[in-house]
């Protein structure tokens, strides 16, 4: 094992050479000729054509300092002559984990396009209907961008290809000029990795041999993070060269799968009251997302790892690649992060993490996917033995922490007792003089959801060496300090971070090394690298719904009280008043069904490290990507239609999401975000998501409101319905008491109006009703509403006897027609109503029920329910 110091250069040339190994590649595509011939001699150098390419995109554009090492490391990758030219070498072949080196290296042999990871998954016993390919364009938050399609002519493509080539060397070579003169390897291996991430992402990594769905970019970084831990290692000459042949069946420890995963963030985010919610619920929730980068790169810097070795970090796990000798230290650093987690969130929180060693035939014929379940599940085991690793340190957990019954120093929003709590200024009202009592904790987390709702930018700074948390944080005394904000605990896990609205709001580097990513496509074209300063995107879903002047105007003629000032995040019960028909909060969770099979099962013997790596970056797009433009879209619409801005995401990231807004805006976000995850995903039948959806008022306790909406969520998870004779489950949404499928339930735009499911249906039956005339005087429009409810009631009592008694389904197994009274008896009460009211619409929905034989009664009731809420008058208003 080398020496560890504070930037173990060999490890970070590695990195470099690993993460540029294959950018030739890139090149070779974009029509680059080279700066020699290509020639016997060449071939004899460099083995193949794309190497050449990349020892010359070394030597034009990575800085003095690095060029020699990282240009003889990543272009010699096929025929290497030294030790370290063999790690670069070896880790390649595992990164692929299925390659064969390719006959020919033209253009014309490699692959355009890459297909869609989502086209290699088995799901549900499902495929992909046909191939579909991710347009070739750099990572920005549009369609056209993201979403695959067919493939282009081959004249389109290698257009493409050129075009981006030329916006990549250009950044590339502005890159080696800030670093010209003081460069910091550290930064420019981040600051490359985010370059590589932004032009690679779309491009196919795969060779001749292999389906094209791994990008340049995952199969880059993975190559990177393994080359960084074999430096480090003691393989030799002989062992490389014997390993390069025998790594598919080697039993040898070349690597650590390193996982963690942060629990108790359900009741830290949501247990907390009404009061000053809307900022803080955010703020604690984006606090969650800082805390798994702070912990995520702290377990870097004390490994003397780069960041090419975190494959994924957010929604409070990640998941990292570490050197076989580095579980003795990741013990230590486990219990050193319990001491500041325990410290600042007294048990609250606490970090698992679970270490595999992977072997060589590991990378190979699919036993990846067996590790990463497993990894899993040896989390899930640490996370029932909270805190274990603190042994005598843990008492300190069970000692009162304040003086009990001490109500002034009770903070009103968490419960938590601190000496410093103290009333908020900012809640003083004329309705409430005192104010509400808040801890320094809870004001720093309302701080920073305040900050989060402009931001622009957020800036991370190395904060000193990553130095131990001693015994004194969880001492004999107890836990000392008190608590405080996030930015203590971020420091103490050495990281500081900002926000920033503007480039101009962020300080001037110093020494330290920083990270400023742009939250939006927009701010990213403002910022340019610097010697010590690391720049790229960083994908967040950041919508928050803003109070205007006007909006201010029209509640307070309401006589609605509590407003806040114009500019102010909108708190809960305006938001719950500016619902469309019935005033009431949405509160949405969703997630995609079966993810951990998908990533265990559903690449089957093709999951490699690079593959998986897509795969997870893939999912992590549309979540903490395409969700955002989604709800930021509807929030735009709804203000343009006079409704105000009324979604609020407090958090959307990894493969879930959780929001809360206007009900009726909440369910249209939820259908949208469905539908386009199939698009997304390749139009893969298997792949789906389930959500619920919990209606509550404005005051609901917010921890119930997440709780009603987590079971909801569950009993979409646990239906089980049948599709064209087939058995199908999840895939579906609970919303008002009603767990549907999404085929049932509705994704079609709300133009479509029709009984094919229930939010045509709805807007069906809202039309209906909204339609001038006297006709409605004589049959009330609320009676037909309540007819569908109370026949949709008779329905599901009958099928659910029928499913008691064993008669739902024949003897194959299908189920079977359900009829029964509600059939006729619906018949003859719109016959009734449309005698009464000659509405031809209602003749129009009996005729259309009798016609295909009652089979909506499934989602009638809920379409029912659906329309009378949204045409509820607002009296209690």
């Amino acid at each position: 094992m080398g020496s560890h110091t504070e930037t173990p250069t060999k490890v970070w040339l590695a990195a470099l050479a690993g993460l540029l190994h294959d950018i030739g590649k890139f090149a070779l595509r974009a029509g680059e000729r080279g700066t020699r011939e290509w020639d016997d001699l060449g071939r004899k150098d460099y083995g193949y054509y794309h190497a050449l390419l990349t020892a010359d995109f070394v030597e034009q554009y990575v800085p003095d300092p690095w060029r020699v090492a990282v240009k003889h490391l990543a272009g010699n990758h096929h025929r290497p002559q030294s030790r370290d030219e063999r790690i670069i070498a070896l880790a390649d072949h595992l990164s692929a984990g299925e390659r064969a080196d390719p006959t020919e290296d033209t253009r014309a042999a490699h692959p355009g396009q890459l297909l869609s990871v989502f086209c290699g998954i088995q799901a549900d016993k499902k495929q992909a209907p046909e191939p579909r390919y991710v347009p070739l364009q750099p990572l920005r938050l549009a369609q056209e961008a993201l979403f695959p399609g067919s493939e282009l002519p081959r004249d389109q493509i290698w257009k493409r290809y050129e075009d981006m080539w030329g916006d990549f060397t250009g950044e590339a070579g502005r890159l080696r000029q800030a670093h010209a003169q003081e460069g910091d390897l550290p930064t420019y291996v981040e600051t490359m990795l985010l370059l590589m991430q932004r032009y690679t992402w779309c491009l196919p990594s795969a060779y001749y041999h292999t389906r094209p769905d791994i990008s340049l970019y995952d199969h880059s970084r993975m190559t990177a993070a393994l080359a960084a831990v074999l430096m480090d290692s003691a393989l030799d000459d002989e062992r490389l060269e014997r390993l390069d042949q025998t790594a598919q069946e080697a039993e040898e420890e070349l690597a650590l799968l390193v996982g963690g995963d942060i629990s108790g963030v359900q009741n830290f985010i949501y247990t907390i009251t009404a009061r000053g919610a809307t900022s803080a619920l955010r703020g604690r929730s984006f606090y969650l997302q800082l805390l798994t980068e702070a912990v995520a790169r702290y377990l870097l810097r004390r490994l003397d790892l780069p960041p090419t070795n975190l494959i994924y970090a957010g929604g409070g796990n990640f998941t990292l690649i570490a050197r076989p000798g580095d579980r003795a230290r990741l013990r230590d650093i486990r219990r050193d992060v319990s001491r500041i987690l325990l410290a600042h969130h007294r048990g609250d929180l606490y970090l698992a993490i679970a270490a595999l060693p992977l072997q060589g035939r590991d990378f190979y014929w699919g036993r990846i996917r067996h590790k990463w379940e497993a990894l899993g599940d040896q989390l899930q085991r640490a996370k029932q033995r909270r805190f274990a690793e603190l042994d005598s340190d843990l008492e300190a957990l069970f000692r009162a922490q304040g003086h009990g019954g001490n109500e002034e120093q009770q903070c009103q929003v968490c419960g938590r007792e601190h000496r410093e709590t103290k009333p908020d200024p900012k809640s003083i009202t004329e309705e409430n003089p005192e104010g509400v009592r808040k801890c320094p904790a809870c004001l720093s987390y309302e701080g920073l959801g305040e900050k989060l709702r402009r931001a622009q930018y957020l800036l991370l700074e190395q904060v000193g060496p990553p130095a131990p948390a001693g015994p004194e944080m969880v001492g004999a005394q107890g836990l000392a300090p008190p608590p405080g904000g996030w930015e203590e605990v971020l420091r103490a896990l050495g990281l500081s971070a900002r926000l920033a609205g503007d480039r101009h709001d962020i300080p001037a580097g110093n020494e330290a090394r920083r990270t400023i990513l742009a939250l939006s496509d927009a701010a990213l074209a403002d910022l340019s690298p610097q010697p010590r300063t690391a720049v790229g995107r960083r994908l967040l879903v950041n919508v928050t719904p803003i109070l205007r002047e006007d909006e201010i105007k029209k509640l307070k003629e309401k006589k609605m009280q509590d407003l806040p000032d114009a500019g102010s995040t909108k708190p809960f019960h305006v938001l719950e008043a500016q619902a469309q028909g019935i005033p009431r909060l949405g509160v949405l969770r969703m997630d995609v069904d079966n993810l951990g099979q998908l990533f265990a099962e559903g690449l089957g013997e093709h999951a490699t490290l690079s593959r998986l790596a897509t795969l997870s970056f893939a999912v992590s797009l549309y979540f903490e990507g395409w969700v955002e433009h989604l709800a930021a879209r509807r929030n735009d619409q709804d203000r343009a239609a006079g409704l105000g801005e009324r979604l609020y995401s407090i958090y959307a990231g990894g493969d879930d999401l959780f929001f809360v807004g206007s009900w009726d805006a909440v369910a249209e976000l939820a259908r949208e975000v469905r539908a386009d995850l199939s698009r997304y995903a390749a139009g893969h039948p298997g792949i789906h998501a389930s959500a619920g959806i919990a209606l509550v008022g404005g005051k609901y306790p917010l921890y119930q409101a997440a709780e009603d909406a987590r079971r909801a969520e569950e009993a979409a998870k646990g239906l089980q319905w049948w599709d064209n004779g087939e058995r199908r489950s999840k895939d579906a949404i609970a919303f008002l008491g009603q767990a549907l499928p999404w085929k049932q339930f509705g994704l079609e735009d709300c133009a479509e109006k029709g009984l094919h499911n229930a939010h045509a249906l709805m807007h069906l039956l809202v039309d209906m009703i909204e339609a001038k005339g006297e006709a409605w005087d004589k049959t009330p429009p609320r009676a037909l509403l309540r007819r569908l409810i109370g026949l949709h009631r008779e329905y599901l009592e009958r099928a659910e006897a029928r499913r008691r008694e064993g008669k739902d389904h024949n003897r194959a197994g299908q189920p079977q027609t359900l009829w029964g009274r509600w059939m006729w008896l619906g018949f003859y009460s719109l016959s009734r109503m449309y005698d009464q009211s000659k509405l031809n619409s209602i003749r129009e929905l009996r005729d259309q029920l009798k016609a295909e034989e009652f089979r909506s009664m499934a989602w009638v009731g809920l379409a029912a329910r659906w329309a009378e809420l949204r045409l509820r008058q607002r009296e209690q208003r």
